[in-house]
């Protein structure tokens, strides 16, 4: 800004004024100078320092998206694209840039994300661990989370699905083929989560609401050679609902590589009923959640929230938003086989 000053023949601060668009009624620049001052930026190539803007508005137009654990961008990880998508097409249109924190809590680093890095936080399929809980309480930036049911973090707003209604469904489904010996599967990161303990307990209240056995539990880890019990007649269950499509289309290239057949031996249900299932074989009955809606509806509440604090606002009301599901229903359940 001293270079342009000096060729201009006027204050840096009035090169800042011009430049930074902010208004100063301290400093008077006439429109021919103002437009001097812009075209002398220009030839010499001027770029504001971005960290030094953000030091001094204390914002940096970043939103930390956290997950507890992450695995890698694809067809066969279609929860994280949806996500993704709708987070995106919340913070791109507002200005804002979107920061991945897949490690942020593994590393034990989960205070950082109030070190001045973000402008908010959105913590998907939290862990409610000690510290991850500390950090979330005391965050110094707006937090949102989602796959939280209402009323377990107080203070923080929550978009989370109807597991209670999607799991309903789904036995009502499995019941009308002929099931009563359903297991809920889950692998070992999951079965940590706060959703996935959710989704547990809603299966087993949907299974004694209507009446058949309470349903079992399957960790499913890197073996699955546990699988193979299902070609077997005394099989323990007859049908596997599982945590996600992800979990769910595992499930079935084990089957399929081990000789049990869906859905003639199992059937198999997952969860989000992303475009994943159309593509799987057997195509995969699944609950249809609305994930991109949810992760927009978070991010823009978000923004609200971080608006809020740029103004000096009292925060946006709390948000608890809970969204129905749907079973979509395709190839991949059938009657139980025959003993």
């Amino acid at each position: 800004m001293k270079d342009i000053a000096d060729a201009v023949g006027v204050s840096t601060m009035a090169v800042s004024v011009v430049l930074s668009g902010s208004g100063n009624q301290k400093v008077s620049v006439s429109p021919a100078k103002a437009e001097r001052i812009r075209q002398v930026a220009k030839e010499l190539r001027y770029r504001p320092n971005q960290n030094a803007r953000s030091l001094k508005t204390r914002r940096t137009n970043q939103v930390a998206v956290v997950f507890q654990h992450f695995s890698e961008l694809g067809p066969e990880h279609p929860y994280h694209i949806q996500v993704l998508n709708g987070v995106t097409s919340a913070l791109f249109p507002a200005g804002y840039a979107m920061t991945l924190c897949p490690r942020i809590i593994i590393d034990g680093d989960a205070f950082s994300m109030s070190d001045g890095r973000f402008d908010g936080v959105l913590w998907c399929r939290p862990e409610f661990d000690s510290e991850s809980l500390e950090a979330i309480s005391s965050a110094g930036v707006p937090v949102v989370m989602m796959h939280v049911p209402p009323g377990l973090m107080s203070g923080v707003p929550t978009f989370c699905a109807d597991n209670d209604g999607a799991m309903r469904q789904v036995v009502q489904h499995l019941v009308s083929l002929g099931h009563e010996r359903i297991a809920f599967v889950i692998d070992p990161v999951s079965v940590k989560s706060v959703e996935g303990g959710a989704r547990n307990h809603a299966l087993t209240r949907a299974a004694q609401q209507a009446g058949i056995p309470k349903p079992g539990l399957v960790v499913l880890g890197r073996d699955h050679s546990i699988l193979t019990r299902y070609a077997e007649k005394d099989a323990p269950h007859t049908a596997l609902v599982c945590f996600s499509d992800e979990l769910a289309g595992f499930v079935l290239q084990s089957c399929d590589r081990m000789g049990v057949e869906v859905p003639r031996d199992i059937s198999v249900i997952g969860f989000d009923s992303s475009k994943f299932c159309e593509g799987t074989k057997p195509r995969l009955t699944s609950v249809n959640q609305p994930v991109d809606r949810m992760a927009q509806a978070a991010t823009n509440h978000l923004l609200s929230l971080i608006h809020d604090d740029e103004r000096g606002l009292p925060r946006s009301p709390m948000a608890c938003c809970l969204y129905d599901c749907a079973l979509d229903v395709r190839e991949s359940t059938g009657p139980p086989r025959a003993h």
